[in-house]
């Protein structure tokens, strides 16, 4: 086992990616002054430390102690150093009536179903004849048209500077998109239809990004012109240059429910495919003199110009970075700890960003390789094959073993669902994505030769099409996915932590870890345990906000019933991404016992009952109010706790008040925002409690 005092790097970085963490969760800003006292007293610390070390050396704990210490607080001065939203020259900032932004391109356009979407970087606020320079980026829809469709990295275009702050969730347990964003550095959004933008110009992006979105443009008209096409096109895209807008939702479920989402995304799998035939193919090289340096110079050439092709992709980044480290620790002629080679290609990359601890795919890359570096050497010794067939397979097995071990827990948390075949899988997938890559290598190296490349394309389209169909093949079995698994963040805590200490305990067999596996696992089991109560004893309304539509769930226990317009009920998307993940959290497993139909005349359920327009649940009386109803007012009415109006009726908050006094209002998302902000203004006059769904978000109410 690595001893803590052989992997320095590793005991820098993770201080200091605590510090990151510790500034995106207080967001406290040191002053100058305050810096430089917090860096006195370390210094004094280090003295004193010093000089009782002199004195005593059991007292040696308290510099190891000084030193985390202050790369925690470096990690948080380095996030805070980045962190734009606070810097006295971001556009948000500054507040010109009438004043122009413009923006630079900083990544390529994307199409989404009714605009296009530009992530860009402001540079100037221009009012009038005044011209400020300013940073900050953001994020704009533009309404399709020739103009936003003809646009480019690197172009520029102008807009008017009434840019709107990205809203948080609006339902409870959403996709929290701001904090995403944030993570980013952009935290303000703005949709502009055709006519209410202009265009000045292009060519001021970097130009070697320029040239590698370029180059990546041109292989896919390459891959598309040499006899691969449809969804052997979208895969091969995806899987040779990290491109996935060809990606239809049918496709991402098939290669995700199988375990083979991996592979569709240029990262560690890939580059470290290619990283591995670079070490075979230039081993010649070592027996040149100063043969060692020339072939890692290659190497990370190489690896880099591949990273160009893809159009230096996030993932392809991370992947590039990390191995190009590698490639340098192999160089030595001294054997190097693959743990700091690791360490220093994550901190080089947290230095660069430090937010790039938050991205999905830092977190997975960095797991997954820790944990087939730790972990395959112990699956692989439990047995030996001769067969070479045989021992490939094994260690593919193991490789994929390990790494699921890793990055499970963390794909739990993120994605709630676990492919239950990624062995059978990864048997399959992972020698024929290294055939394809070397494949589409060659094949993209012959491109110029006309003939050549519709032969290497037909080729390259085959394998293709057997890769989907063995995925398609193994994610239609019985059983594929375990799908709506829920675990909280502590419960992901505690899993590493038993994966941890078990494999310390495989490793050292001590008494410590097996005290250390028994208290981990009693704490998950309490963690598991005081959650499946508390969702038994649950009773909870909630009216969300989804688009242009009614959404009100009942929780009783584990148990949910929906009541939903037809509008809500024909859209399954806006139900996945605003309903679905409150009811896992719930408890729920993400499934209704049973649908209301607001039109139902009675409904009866555990816990539930509907008359007409009224619901009682949980002791609460519940009204909906919807067109229809309008004229079934009588005379005054007692005891209904909450009115909820939806789909726009035509009424009076003065005779609502009249008829229901002391009722609550609840105005859902199907109201236009006109009219859900007149009844709001209504019911402020009349001191009257009152939610309006799309203006505030979702609508809670816990009653047990």
């Amino acid at each position: 086992m690595t001893h803590y005092s052989n992997i320095p790097l590793v005991r820098i970085i993770i201080p200091v990616i605590t510090g990151i963490i510790l500034f995106t969760r207080v967001e406290y800003y040191f002053s100058l002054s305050e810096i430089l006292s917090a860096i006195i007293i370390f210094l004094l610390a280090s003295i004193l430390i010093e000089w009782r070390l002199q004195q005593h050396f059991s007292f040696r704990f308290a510099f190891g102690l000084n030193v985390m210490f202050f790369m925690v607080f470096a990690g948080y001065l380095l996030a805070q150093g980045r962190y734009e939203k606070n810097h006295p020259d971001h556009f948000s900032n500054f507040q010109y009536e009438n004043s122009i932004l413009r923006i630079g391109l900083i990544e390529p356009v994307s199409e989404k179903t009714n605009t296009y979407q530009i992530v860009g970087r402001a540079t100037h606020i221009i009012s009038g004849d005044t011209m400020v320079k300013v940073k900050g980026k953001l994020i704009a829809y533009l309404e399709k048209d020739s103009l936003s469709a003809s646009l480019n990295y690197g172009d520029i275009i102008f807009i008017e500077n009434n840019i709107q702050e990205v809203r948080p969730p609006q339902n409870p347990n959403a996709f929290n998109f701001k904090n995403f964003l944030a993570n980013q550095n952009i935290f303000h959004q703005v949709y502009r239809r055709s006519g209410h933008w202009y265009q000045g110009g292009g060519n001021e992006g970097n130009i070697i990004v320029s040239f590698a979105h370029q180059m990546r443009q041109k292989a896919l008209e390459t891959l598309e012109t040499n006899n691969i096409s449809g969804r052997e096109f979208s895969v091969a895209s995806a899987l040779l240059l990290g491109y996935r807008d060809y990606l239809d939702e049918d496709l991402q479920r098939e290669f995700a429910g199988a375990g083979a989402m991996h592979i569709l995304c240029v990262s560690g799998l890939h580059v470290g495919i290619i990283f591995l035939a670079l070490n075979i193919l230039l081993g010649f090289l070592k027996k040149l003199p100063r043969g060692r340096i020339i072939k890692t110079m290659a190497i990370i050439i190489l690896i880099w110009f591949y990273a160009a092709i893809t159009g230096f992709s996030p993932s392809v980044m991370r992947a590039s970075t990390m191995f190009s480290f590698v490639a340098v620790g192999q160089s030595f002629s001294r054997s190097t700890n693959i743990y700091n080679t690791l360490a220093a290609s994550a901190l080089f990359l947290v230095i660069l960003d430090p937010f790039i601890i938050t991205r999905i795919g830092f977190q997975l890359s960095y797991i997954a390789v820790i944990s087939i570096v730790w972990l395959q050497p112990m699956f692989y010794k439990l047995l030996y094959f001769k067969n070479p067939l045989l021992d490939y397979s094994w260690g593919i097995i193991t490789v994929s073993l390990a790494a699921q071990l890793g990055t499970g827990p963390l794909a739990l948390y993120y994605f709630n669902q676990f492919p239950n075949y990624f062995l059978l899988t990864n048997l399959a997938v992972i020698p024929l994505t290294g055939l394809i890559i070397k494949t589409g290598i060659f094949f993209f190296i012959i491109s110029p030769i006309s003939f050549l490349s519709q032969i290497a394309g037909t080729v390259l389209s085959f394998i293709v099409l057997v890769l989907h169909n063995i995925v398609r093949i193994i994610e239609g079995l019985p059983g594929s996915v375990s799908m709506n698994v829920f675990i909280t963040f502590h419960e992901t805590l505690f899993i590493f932590g038993l994966i941890a200490v078990a494999g310390m305990f495989w490793v050292s067999a001590k008494k410590p870890y097996a005290f250390a596996i028994l208290l981990t696992g009693l704490l998950l089991s309490i963690s598991l345990s005081m959650r499946h109560i508390k969702s038994n004893r649950q009773q909870r309304l909630v009216v969300y906000q989804v688009p242009n539509g009614s959404a009100i769930d009942f929780f009783n226990g584990k148990s949910c019933y929906f009541l939903a317009c037809e509008t809500t009920l024909s859209n399954p998307r806006n139900l996945s991404f605003h309903v679905n993940e409150n009811r896992l959290r719930m408890g729920t497993a993400g499934k209704v016992q049973d649908i209301i139909n607001p039109d139902d005349e009675k409904y009866i359920a555990d816990g539930i009952y509907k008359r007409g327009p009224f619901i009682y649940f949980a002791g609460q009386t519940i009204k909906i109010i919807q067109p229809e109803d309008v004229s079934d007012f009588s005379e005054a009415t007692d005891g209904i706790n909450y009115l909820v109006l939806s789909g726009n009726p035509r009424i009076s908050i003065e005779k609502l008040n009249e008829i229901y006094p002391g009722s609550s209002v609840i105005i859902d998302s199907s109201n236009s925002f006109r009219n859900s902000q007149r009844w709001a203004e209504e019911c402020e006059e009349l001191g009257i409690d009152c939610w309006p769904v799309r203006e505030r978000g979702a609508f809670e109410l816990a009653i047990r």
